[in-house]
């Protein structure tokens, strides 16, 4: 019952005909031959696998050899010629050995040594330049490489192998090939030493990716703890909790992933403030460090002369950038950025190139937008004839938003920008009028409409009180 169900299984039908064969992977997982009869089905059933046209016959199993089968027949094939034979074939498998397989006898007085023909596809050296120096393996070895190897091979001949190593070789042409050699010392029936064996394969492809990852890594390290630098520049240097008199403001900076050199500052002065917002083009630790320039310059200005105007601080500023990013840094960088004074009377005077600034008017719920006519800094060395100085005034009540491209430019799953036109809505549609109430509403609403963003994304509301209103 056991071989019929069996035959059924691979295929053959008890009268030793071949049927059409399953396939091999529907036979279950337990399936094994408890027969010598069953062991030669199942060997039947995979050699068709090798033979589709059909079962061959003894003669395409195995050598052909008219030689041997006359000296069989005859009778007279001796010891020494079976002997040669084997050790023939034995020796066409380990050259076929996609790999150099070598041996050395060990025994005193002995010197024979042997090392596959492939040595030569692998360094250039044929099989018999190998042999005729027995140490041109040393001299070829990677100079850096050898108290590796010695210590590996030093190791392995105490412990009795095996013992491994990766090193460089030198090619005949100047290639440095990297080479994972593994070898066994074998000794005799007494413990002593008498054959070292072993097989080296030529890994130079696989060094060769790994370093290019390895080269990866490192660079994606680098630019990691770069970008980490140039958060911790940006976010240590804004206002913590800035405060003028007469304003109510909130203020909120998002780095992003790649940071981008977003910057916004709030100076207060015996009339008002110094309010500053800006963004480095670029990313990473040069834009920070750019950010962190312009931050610093503008507070020693304001420090300096706090009765500055705009424009003429932003003269001040683009000087010290265009030479810091051009020829200290040589870097191509930019600044965008616009620089106000706000007077406690309400009044603003502004200069600078940035975003257009919005104001929310208390008395219609209108919001306007206000240009800012400059230029951008550190591309030219003068621009005192270009940028200008402009003004306008907050009325009681009035809101006004400063904030970067982040905002306007996020972009939803189909490649759509928030626009400024929807950033108005918010500003409009807000029913709580506080500055903080207004800036969570619009970074909520660009949180909503952009899942991932490349920018930071920074804004400022500021809201002159009532009279009366402390």
């Amino acid at each position: 019952m056991a071989g019929g169900a069996l035959c059924t299984r691979i295929g053959r039908g008890r009268d030793g005909v071949t049927d059409k064969r399953a396939p091999l992977a529907e036979l279950p997982l337990d399936f094994g031959p408890e027969t010598l009869a069953e062991a030669e089905e199942l060997l039947v059933r995979l050699s068709s696998a090798l033979f589709p046209q059909g079962l061959p016959d003894a003669s395409r199993l195995t050598w052909h050899d008219k030689d041997r089968a006359a000296a069989t027949d005859a009778g007279s094939e001796s010891i020494e010629e079976r002997l040669a034979r084997a050790e023939a074939r034995f020796r066409t498998l380990v050259e076929q050995i996609p790999a150099v397989t070598f041996m050395a006898v060990l025994g005193e007085g002995e010197n024979e040594v042997y090392v596959s023909p492939t040595i030569e596809q692998m360094l250039g050296y044929s099989q018999t330049e190998w042999l005729s120096d027995p140490f041109l393996w040393y001299y070829r070895l990677h100079p850096d490489d050898r108290p590796l190897w010695n210590e590996e091979f030093a190791r392995g001949c105490r412990s009795g192998g095996p013992f491994r190593a990766e090193c460089r070789f030198l090619a005949r042409d100047g290639r440095v090939v990297w080479v994972h050699g593994e070898a066994r010392v074998i000794k005799d029936t007494e413990g002593r030493p008498q054959l070292l064996q072993g097989v080296a394969f030529d890994i130079t492809e696989s060094k060769e990716a790994q370093q290019v990852l390895l080269e990866h890594e490192v660079q994606r390290a680098r630019v990691e703890e770069e970008l980490a630098i140039a958060r911790r520049l940006q976010t240590s240097l804004l206002p913590r909790e800035p405060k003028v008199d007469g304003l109510e403001l909130a203020a909120a900076m998002v780095p992003a992933e790649l940071v981008g050199g977003d910057y916004y500052d709030v100076l207060p002065t015996d009339a008002g403030a110094w309010i500053a917002i800006g963004d480095v083009s670029g990313h990473g630790l040069n834009a920070g460090l750019i950010m962190m320039m312009a931050q610093s310059a503008v507070a020693a200005i304001r420090a300096t002369n706090e009765d500055a105007s705009p424009s003429e601080a932003l003269a001040i500023l683009n000087d010290l950038l265009f030479d810091n990013i051009g020829n200290r840094l040589e870097r191509d960088e930019y600044v965008t950025m616009t620089l106000l004074h706000y007077r406690s009377d309400g009044q603003i005077v502004f200069s600078g190139a940035h975003q257009d600034m919005l104001v929310r008017r208390a008395a219609t719920g209108d919001v306007e937008r206000l240009p800012t006519p400059g230029t951008w800094l550190g591309l030219r060395r003068e621009i005192r004839s270009i940028n200008v100085d402009s003004t306008f005034s907050l009325e009681e009540g009035d809101l006004l938003v400063l904030y970067t491209d982040g905002i306007t430019e996020a972009m939803n799953d189909h490649g759509e920008q928030f626009g400024m036109a929807r950033l108005c809505d918010v500003i409009r549609d807000s029913s709580d009028d506080t500055p903080e109430a207004v800036r969570d509403l619009v970074l909520r609403a660009v949180d909503k409409w952009s899942r991932h963003r490349d920018d930071d994304t920074t804004i400022v509301v500021a809201r002159r009180r009532n009279h009366g209103v402390s």
